[in-house]
């Protein structure tokens, strides 16, 4: 039965026929409850979509309060089906879960937090693994779910790296595993089990989305505070082409209005106005909309961008198709493919080096994070315009779950189902979705422009549906007056020279400031070699100091350390912060500590920190043959001396810049520069054609379809008509039709049935059932149960719930109710002593069975089965109320008095 469609054998052609009326009492036995059984049945939350506290309940999800039972499957593995248990029928929970989390759980220094343990054999897969030095594991389950974990003793015994905890109590058991050390190196991950990627156990599912809310909320909380490693590398790798500081551009456009160009949905509304206005605007526009921008034809005067990561790279790439009037504004720690490629003018924000340096601008204009388009609202500042109008900032959703404008990878990939509850409200009054990374970058936007606004700044939004901040004024598009005197173009800051001698000089003062930062590292490292020798010899072999003098040769050198090193020691921290943490954690007890333990953690402190420097100096010797191959093309060497170390930079845009220096001398190429040069663009043309990469994909991640059906039962438990219509407007732009059709139809299922038209809305489940979309198929046989049950449709409720036991075991119990309700007592026996045969642990099964035995008139039968019950734990409060209707003188009492 479950391999076929369910429709085939449940709607037909007769759906509409009333069933037989069913008698109060049939011959295989007393059936008093039968009107009471249906009544109940059809008031339960599984048939119901009233509203609730808890939306999971209203399509039979179990809701992670009541106790689930255990069973064992084939392969011999106690599972709990309302934590996937079914997930491990196939293979068995062991192979399962080899094959599907091959090569992960792995890393080093990092803090799992994982939605669900998989009936707890995830916690075993992970005990199998060999510890990854410094990572943590914590495994986060529904309460009746822990509970049960902790009653079958499969949390005892845990080893100091793995701890469990409830829904309720996650945030504390976090916090004693040192949660904030890895935030603040970035190694926080979520893992979902396998229950919480799967759409039939939706309590996982939205598990799962509220710890990736939370933990994106603490990241971006984290990162907002701290620098990195990746931040360091890439200022370094920077240092070479970071020519001019952007504080050439104070003040240079005074008193204009300028308008700041983002990736949010709101920007597809304003771009006809901008083209219309160039004239009269000062545009910026932050890097990841130059598709967009290339597309309608529009080049901004400046493009700014941020991020040092391999993702803003992807993203941005197009912007090294605009022209020479463009000028390009970074942090200094810019992903160094973005800016070594580019061919014009470039201005860059903060420190030239990640250390105190002559060469460093002396009053740096700073960006502001978190967005770029917070870096760009910094510079446009810093220009002295008095306006600055925003287009494309929303920080939030459109109803049908957009989150950036057209020509984006996020557009691309389509709609994101997975909406948590975090909501803002717009400018025109409505509340909208968003995620914890745009309302923190909200929470800073209204910080920042409540600063600028002080600094004589107006900054207005037009854009609707976009987030409302104080201290940015909203104001339709036909209310803003611009000046109208126009634009000189292109804009040059007056003090800004880029020639190839001044280019050649910056790259050789670089060069010696790199040098001598490797010289005093490489003293460093003899330093810590020297004390990490004397520590070895300051112990005995016991762990007793037996030498006082090498003792207080130890502590001045490292009071030395601490002096002449200061700075350095702040890099080689940052550098190395993760071994540093793991460090620190065995040396901050010291007092506590035995002689030997002491030696091992001074040990480990000196080994971090010599890996540490030498990672620094490492990333040093890497800028520094950046900057020698600068140098190089500076001077004049050939295209064929430069292109293979262009290449394997993965920087061929740098062609562009050689060319426009050499334009008169290119007819006069050898064979061999000629053939570096077809190299060179042929590269540059397949890389800036190139679309897919991990950015596009964690896109698709976001707009994964089956976060809709899981969000459509929620929605239905809030009865939710709006919310239901905007995931159908979404739904209907997913870039794949044929995969969202069965989606559509439950949407319009549920929406139908909301709106009272029933004919509708089973015909739109029918679709359901015809389509390959398995996991949609228990959410539509439900809701026609529900439908069947409430106008007396009992044969097509009995045919809609044999479809759902065959799916799954979990709705056994209630198919077997609507069998007894029905009169087919001994058939709805069997199908519970099936279920019992599978779920031997299932007390409310056990309950059942007794109840049905006692209407089939097994009185002794139910009374053995009540008496098993009862000598289980808890079982006691579940067979009280059967119990009293088998005294004497009950209606279930044979021999009433």
């Amino acid at each position: 039965m479950a391999s076929d469609p369910p429709s085939r054998c449940l709607l037909g052609g007769e759906r509409r026929r009333v069933a037989p009326e069913i008698p109060a009492q049939q011959t295989t036995g007393k059936m008093e409850f039968t009107e009471r059984t249906i009544h109940n049945f059809v008031e339960s939350p599984e048939m119901t979509a009233q509203a609730h506290p808890n939306p999971s309940i209203e399509t039979g999800a179990d809701t992670g309060d009541t106790a689930p039972p255990w069973r064992v499957n084939r392969f011999g593995e106690r599972v709990l089906d309302a934590a996937g248990g079914e997930l491990f029928d196939k293979l068995g929970a062991r192979l399962t879960l080899k094959e599907a989390f091959r090569g992960q759980l792995e890393r080093e220094d990092t803090f799992y937090l994982v939605a669900g343990s998989d009936s707890g054999h995830l916690i075993d897969h992970v005990k199998q693994l060999s510890p990854p030095p410094g990572t943590r594991y914590l495994f986060i389950d529904p309460p009746a779910v822990h509970q049960a974990l902790a009653d079958a003793g499969l949390l005892e015994g845990l080893p100091p790296h793995i701890r469990c905890a409830s829904v309720g109590n996650w945030v504390e058991a976090a916090q004693s595993m040192r949660l904030s050390d890895y935030l603040y190196i970035d190694r926080l991950e979520v893992v979902f089990s396998l229950a919480a990627q799967s759409p039939d156990v939706p309590i996982y599912v939205e598990l799962a989305w509220d710890l990736q809310q939370t933990a994106d909320t603490l990241r971006w909380q984290a990162l907002a505070q701290r620098g990195s490693e990746a931040y360091i590398a890439c200022q370094l790798d920077n240092a070479a082409d970071n020519i001019t500081p952007a504080g050439v551009w104070r003040g240079a456009l005074a008193g204009r209005t300028g308008v700041i160009l983002a990736g949010g949905p709101s920007l597809d509304a304003m771009l006809d106005w901008v083209r219309q206005h160039r004239h009269q605007l000062v545009i910026l526009a932050v890097s990841r909309i130059s598709r967009r921008l290339l597309e309608v034809g529009l080049e901004p005067d400046f493009v700014v961008s941020a991020d040092p990561t391999r993702m803003s790279y992807e993203i941005s790439r197009e912007m090294l198709r605009f022209g020479e009037a463009v000028s390009f504004v970074n942090q200094y720690h810019v992903h160094p493919r973005l800016l070594s490629q580019w061919p014009h003018r470039s201005y860059y924000l903060g420190p030239l080096l990640p250390w105190s340096s002559p060469l460093n601008p002396v009053n740096p204009l700073v960006g502001a994070g978190p967005t770029v388009a917070s870096t760009a609202l910094e510079f446009a500042a810093a220009l002295g315009l008095s306006r600055v109008i925003l287009a494309g900032v929303d920080l939030c959703f459109t109803p049908e779950g957009f989150t950036h404008a057209r020509g984006s990878n996020e557009r691309k990939a389509g709609p994101r189902f997975d909406l948590t509850p975090l909501e803002v409200e717009t400018n025109d009054g409505r509340k909208a979705s968003t995620t914890a990374d745009f309302a923190s970058a909200a929470q800073m936007l209204e910080a920042q422009a409540q600063r600028l606004a002080k600094q004589g700044l107006t900054i207005v939004n037009p854009a609707p549906g976009a987030v409302r901040i104080p201290g940015i004024t909203h104001r339709s598009l036909d209310d803003i007056a611009l000046e109208d005197t126009p634009l000189q173009r292109p804009l040059r800051a007056d003090k800004a020279v880029d020639t190839p001698q001044q280019r050649l000089h910056h790259v050789q003062a670089v060069i010696r400031a790199l040098q001598s930062k490797q010289d005093e590292i490489q003293r460093l490292e003899a330093d810590l070699r020297d004390a990490r020798r004397i520590v070895a010899k300051v112990f005995d072999q016991h762990g007793v100091i037996h030498n006082r003098n090498l003792r207080k040769r130890l502590d001045r050198l490292e009071a030395e350390l601490q002096e002449r090193y200061a700075e350095t020691s702040r890099l080689i921290q940052q550098c190395g912060v993760h071994a540093f943490l793991r460090a620190m954690r065995s040396t901050q007890d010291m007092d506590n500590l035995d002689g030997k333990a002491v030696q091992d953690a001074l040990a480990a402190y000196y080994d971090t920190y010599l890996a540490g420097a030498q990672r620094l100096r490492h990333m040093i010797d890497r800028a520094l043959e950046r900057a020698r191959w600068r140098a190089r093309e500076y001077r004049g060497a050939s295209i064929a001396e430069l292109a293979p170390a262009w290449l394997a930079a993965g920087e061929p845009g740098r062609v562009v810049r050689w060319l426009r220096a050499r334009e008169a001398d290119s007819v006069h190429l050898s064979a061999t520069e000629a053939e570096a040069l077809t190299s060179l663009k042929r590269a540059l043309t397949a890389d800036l054609q190139q679309e897919d990469g991990q950015h596009l994909a964690r896109a698709r991640a976001h707009a994964d379809l089956r976060a809709a059906g899981v969000r459509l039962v929620h929605l239905l438990g809030q009865r939710d008509r709006d919310g239901i219509r905007n995931l159908i407007a979404g739904l209907e732009q997913a870039p794949d039709a044929q995969a969202a059709s069965p989606y559509l139809a439950l949407a319009r299922g549920m929406l139908a049935e909301l709106e009272d038209r029933t004919d509708e809305a089973l015909g739109h489940y029918d679709a359901v059932l015809q389509s390959d979309q398995r996991s949609l198929w228990p959410t539509a046989l439900l809701r026609i149960a529900g439908w069947a049950l409430t106008h007396g449709q009992t044969e097509h409720a009995k045919q809609a719930l044999e479809c759902l036991a065959g799916l799954s075991p979990r709705y056994r119990p209630q198919y077997a109710d609507v069998l007894a309700a029905t009169g087919d007592l001994q058939a709805a026996i069997d199908v519970v002593e099936q279920h019992l045969a599978s779920h031997p642990g299932d007390l409310h099964a056990m309950v059942r069975l007794a109840r049905l035995m006692l209407n089939a008139g097994s009185r002794e039968a139910a009374q053995l089965m009540l008496d098993h019950v009862e000598s289980q734990p808890d079982g006691a409060a579940l067979v009280a109320p059967l119990r009293r209707l088998m005294e004497p003188g009950s209606a279930a009492d044979p021999n009433p008095r």
